[in-house]
């Protein structure tokens, strides 16, 4: 619950900042107030840590500040940033999520295993470190480097129907990841392919993927302008096919590498997009919205994923074929329904 609950906290800051920062409150003043919130949240149990709902209640300020912080981060990128160089900043902006998972995930792990669990919670020192840089270096009135000028909100929001379309795109994107999340660790220990250190170690090289993929999605999303969500379910399905036919730890170390890659090449385009897809007053519910649905699409994930391995079972086939299956379908459809080709014509920036 402490990991878990939180995250539906992340879904509604993404819908109140998307309305808040429509508003007249700045956005530098907004991302200030959010960064506190995982500083307070993160840093309160080391003094109070004896009542499990006091816990979950940090946890979940946690979950609220780490959501609004994620839209806004999107938010400065695309009001700031020219359209040539989005879709780089994107990318290395999924890359440094995931460098900052692996870093409280190794940092968090190694404090705990000093004394106490509690001193797993200093690791939110960081946010003190982000709350400074964010104080000295981003602008109370920024400027969009396209113009010149600076960015000013109207309150008015309006959403068209690509919105939706990448959300529910991204819903997939998200069942589909967690399948590696959620079955990777069962899969190889059942299998007999290594302990649950080696089935932990799956999720790292998912992460790397992730990170150096970041580093070239904008490179990729030049390449593959009008099929890159496309691209992204065809190597989910690739690496699916390879985990759930090949079994060879070795290979399931590529499939891993290969999904985290996928994820990274997905997640720097569908915030790009939306950044086309609506007017800068309009970005921030956008994200909110796609966030929140995304979001969905992991908690979904076993209830869709693991009715259909059931229902194939008597073919042969386990949770990681039929989830390669359904990503390469995924990905014939996008490309046959022209998803991104669409968004592009009729984008308003």
């Amino acid at each position: 619950m402490l990991t878990s609950f939180p995250n539906l906290f992340m879904m509604l800051a993404g819908l109140i900042i998307g309305k808040l920062s429509t508003s007249k409150i700045n956005l530098k003043t907004l991302t200030i107030n959010s960064i506190t919130l995982v500083m307070i949240g993160g840093l309160l149990p080391l003094a109070f840590h004896n009542n499990f709902l006091f816990l979950l209640f940090c946890s979940c300020l946690v979950g609220l500040g780490q959501g609004a912080c994620t839209n806004l981060s999107q938010v400065l990128i695309s009001t700031m940033l020219p359209k040539t160089e989005r879709a780089t900043t994107m990318g290395l902006f999924t890359s440094f999520t995931n460098i900052g998972g692996i870093i409280f995930i190794m940092g968090g792990g190694q404090l705990a295993a000093t004394n106490n669990w509690i001193n797993n919670y200093w690791i939110y020192l960081f946010s003190l470190l982000i709350l400074i840089t964010v104080i000295f270096l981003v602008p109370f009135h920024p400027l969009n480097l396209n113009t010149g000028e600076e960015v000013k909100v109207n309150g008015k929001i309006k959403l068209n129907k690509y919105v939706f379309y990448c959300s529910f795109w991204a819903f997939f994107t998200m069942l589909l990841n967690n399948v590696l999340n959620n079955n990777i660790s069962l899969f190889v220990v059942k299998n007999g392919l290594g302990a649950t250190s080696q089935a932990a170690l799956t999720s790292t090289i998912s992460l790397v993927g992730g990170l150096l993929c970041g580093f070239i999605v904008g490179i990729i999303g030049k390449k593959f302008k009008h099929s890159s969500i496309a691209l992204s379910f065809i190597l989910y399905g690739c690496a699916f096919l390879i985990i759930g036919f090949c079994h060879s730890l070795t290979l399931i170390f590529i499939g891993s590498f290969i999904v985290g890659a996928a994820m990274s090449i997905a997640m720097g385009q569908y915030s790009y997009l939306l950044s086309l897809a609506v007017d800068s007053n309009s970005l921030s519910m956008a994200l909110g919205i796609y966030v929140a649905i995304n979001s969905l699409g992991g908690v979904m994930s076993p209830f869709i994923v693991n009715p259909l391995t059931s229902i194939t079972s008597n073919l042969g086939l386990n949770v990681f074929s039929v989830s390669g299956i359904l990503a390469l379908l995924l990905g014939a459809i996008c490309l046959g329904v022209k998803f991104q080709t669409n968004l592009l014509n009729n984008s308003v920036d």
